[in-house]
């Protein structure tokens, strides 16, 4: 009966707002202390109707003094404004005969296929004997670290770990953990600023806050080698930071002066970063010379809020306001990008959230994008061929009608049974799914957060889990051991 334990600790979250306005750190402890209690008193096994009667009178009690809540009518006001939703439609862009050829040779050049993987991928699968794990060279790592349990025994995240709040009453957007870290962590906030947590030595801490954006950062980026994080901000700068010291190496203004919505690197060349504006413009930007890439710009249809690379960084994908996700091939020689497809997934939606993936489980094969498009879905495609065409494989529902919500693929699902996905919600909820159950596909869900969840992030090794909402919280979860 531990799930009725959080549920508590979800009503509490959601009223901490209205708990000493003027002391936000006094909400932040209090939720604290109130988490360990509840995990305390959990394990106590009171007869689990006494729980269910004690939940519903604490509801009561604070809803008498501090009113109903609002059913989050904020973020839920802005509903889908598109009646025409076209989830399966893929649009060619015709280009002139120069640029077809060179699609066509890039496309002879590449060191694989998406066909072809996919292919390889179910050759290899169906020649194991049931039960038994995927052959590559970092599968027996992967068992290792995961342990021989099922994805409900893996994915049992509930306690809390540790809650920063150098942001309170600021949204965090985006958090992420460092490339094959355990216990680096880095946030950026509406309020301006960014801030790099280690975890470990305990207590956990903020290493360093990143100062010199005049206005809300919207997105930023860890390099390969974690040395290094861009940032994009609405005061129309990207940013390089040192991540030892907190240093702004440079500063690139936007020559446009349009707000800037989102970055990521090449994960191929760590020197060429990739930013999206406001004015539905996409740039490829060389970091060591601050400059734009002759050839790597294009247009979208709308603001630019999203953008994911496949594994080799050959395929860009880049979702925009305007319900739209388009596929570029990029050059890796030159940072060219040359325009290949338009997926139009509901018309008039925010596509906030792109994460892609090259094989996700044994079960799901196939290279695969997940999307989050404000149509109170979480959306999982497949990649069918080198131009980037999707193709929807299945939908997952959750509340999510406005806010910038993100998800992510975990990250060890590749190399045992089963495949996970997690998403934040504006239901103040993150929930976990498994993208090759057909019914009950909710593995688990954390309830913790007083608002909604914007973007979650794992570690390396999935021991611990980072949420951020809209309240400035971040909360870390721990995995529970069996």
């Amino acid at each position: 009966m531990a799930a009725v334990w959080q549920q508590v600790l979800a009503v509490d979250a959601r009223y901490n707002a209205y708990r000493t306005p003027t002391f936000p750190q006094f909400r932040t402890q209090y939720i604290r202390r109130r988490s360990q209690l509840l995990r305390e008193n959990a394990k106590c096994g009171f007869e689990p109707g006494l729980r269910r009667q004690y939940l519903r009178l604490r509801s009561q009690l604070l809803a008498l003094r501090y009113g109903p809540l609002s059913e989050q009518s904020s973020f839920r006001a802005s509903s889908v404004r598109s009646s025409r939703t076209t989830l399966d439609r893929m649009e060619d862009f015709e280009e002139d005969p120069r640029s077809q050829g060179a699609r066509g040779h890039r496309r002879s050049v590449s060191r694989g296929s998406y066909q072809l993987q996919a292919q390889m991928n179910r050759a290899v699968y169906d020649e194991r004997p049931p039960g038994s794990l995927v052959p590559t060279s970092v599968a027996e790592a992967s068992r290792a670290m995961a342990g021989d349990t099922t994805l409900s025994e893996n994915y049992a995240f509930a306690g809390m770990h540790h809650i920063f709040d150098q942001h309170v009453d600021s949204a965090v957007p985006r958090l992420q953990f460092a490339n094959d870290d355990k216990h680096l962590l880095a946030c950026c906030s509406l309020d301006g600023t960014l801030s790099i947590m280690t975890l470990s030595p305990s207590p956990p801490s903020v290493k360093v806050t990143l100062k010199g954006h005049g206005g809300p950062v919207t997105d930023f980026a860890w390099s390969l080698s974690n040395d290094i994080i861009v940032s994009t901000s609405l005061d129309g700068t990207l940013r390089i930071w040192n991540t030892e010291d907190g240093r702004c190496i440079r500063e690139v203004r936007d020559p446009e002066s349009s707000e800037l919505l989102c970055c990521t690197f090449q994960p191929m060349n760590n020197n060429l970063t990739v930013v999206g504006n406001s004015k539905h413009h996409l740039q490829v930007v060389n970091i060591s010379t601050g400059k734009k890439v002759k050839g790597g710009s294009s247009k979208l249809t709308g603001r630019v809020l999203s953008l994911s690379f496949d594994a080799p960084g050959r395929i860009l994908w880049a979702g925009d306001d305007r319900g739209s996700i388009f596929s570029f091939l990029f050059d890796m020689a030159t940072g060219k990008l040359t325009k290949a497809k338009r997926l139009v997934v509901s018309e008039g939606s925010s596509i906030c959230s792109i994460s892609a993936r090259s094989w996700i489980s044994r079960e799901a094969r196939d290279p695969s994008l997940l999307i989050n498009a404000c149509v109170n879905k979480l959306l999982l495609y497949r990649v069918v061929d080198n131009d980037g065409t999707l193709q929807l494989k299945r939908s997952f529902p959750i509340q999510h009608g406005s806010q910038l919500v993100h998800s992510i693929f975990c990250p060890l699902m590749s190399f045992r049974q089963g495949a996970c996905v997690v998403t934040g919600s504006e239901d103040a909820c993150v929930y976990f799914f498994d993208v090759e159950r057909n019914t009950k596909a909710i593995v688990n869900k954390l309830q913790g957060h007083g608002g909604p969840v914007l973007d979650v992030s794992f570690n390396c090794d999935e021991s611990l889990l980072a949420s951020a909402d809209s309240t400035g919280m971040v909360i870390i979860w721990r995995r529970e051991q069996k």
